[in-house]
């Protein structure tokens, strides 16, 4: 599954299994609520161990996708508790030009079509170099694009990174096509409300209909998509979280770029809980 990606500050095209995409002037306002609605829960974890029968830990080795350093590895991927939460824990850790992280996704055992998709996350100091996100793929044995891509929430982009706006400024897009050449991709990047890598939770939100895709965070909206008679957005749709380090999308493609790890360091991406509802 593979997806391309085009960045303010780069020209280059990568393909990849997990990116957002070029620019978008469908700039939505912040600040609109979610409206009420009746909703059933047709799933729930909040993590307090973790469930293979929902989630799968990834391996890649570094470069297996958007020119990334790290390498992923199941050891990066825990439970354990911050405060007095239990969460899902993917970490992020460099050992001199060595960096692993953690990747997992709930490709055939949990996916959903339509309702609303979310999860509490505290994301941290991403600049320079750190790429966090919670998207979706389409659950039908289909190649990238076909199979269509949510991406619900992404940080650490290379414009952000350029302007100083990293803790602020938060991607969403979807990307589908019948292959590669056919690429298409609608994409929005903004700041949100406020910083998002205080050391809270946020939530993250995507409600999902025939027609719409819209996204929130906090509660407040974000930006919407229009898939009114997009036939690549009818299958069901699997969840992904991960916590990459450089690649196109921050613009850094070399371990000296790095400046969120050095040597030794590591930093985490804490999940409390992620709810589906009807």
């Amino acid at each position: 599954m593979n997806v391309i990606k085009s960045t303010h500050l780069l020209l280059a095209i990568c393909l990849s299994a997990h990116l957002t995409g070029c620019g978008s002037d469908n700039d939505e306002q912040p600040g609109q609520p979610v409206i009420d609605r009746v909703e059933e829960v047709v799933f729930f974890d909040d993590f307090t161990s973790f469930n293979s029968a929902y989630w799968t830990k990834e391996t890649h080795e570094a470069g297996w996708t958007n020119q990334e350093l790290q390498s992923y590895e199941t050891s990066q991927v825990t439970i354990g508790k911050d405060g007095d939460k239990s969460v899902l824990i993917l970490t992020a850790k460099r050992t001199g030009d060595n960096i692993v992280s953690g990747r997992v996704n709930s490709k055939n055992k949990k996916s959903f079509k339509h309702g609303k998709i979310e999860a509490s996350i505290k994301i941290p100091a991403t600049a320079n170099g750190l790429w966090p996100a919670f998207w979706m793929m389409g659950n039908n044995n289909r190649e990238w694009p076909a199979c269509g891509e949510i991406d619900i929430m992404e940080m650490g982009d290379a414009q952000g990174i350029a302007s100083a706006t990293t803790t602020t400024r938060v991607n969403t897009a979807i990307h589908y096509g019948a292959d590669v050449a056919s690429h298409e991709q609608q994409y929005h990047a903004s700041d949100a409300v406020g910083s998002l890598q205080d050391g809270n939770y946020h939530t993250y939100a995507l409600l999902w209909n025939e027609s719409n895709l819209e996204i929130f965070i906090d509660g407040n909206k974000f930006h919407s998509f229009d898939i009114t008679g997009n036939s690549y957005f009818n299958d069901s749709f699997y969840l992904l979280f991960n916590l990459a380090v450089g690649g196109v999308f921050t613009g850094i493609n070399d371990i000296g770029g790095i400046t969120a790890l050095t040597d030794g360091e590591s930093a985490s991406m804490y999940i409390d809980w992620v709810r589906v509802t009807r």
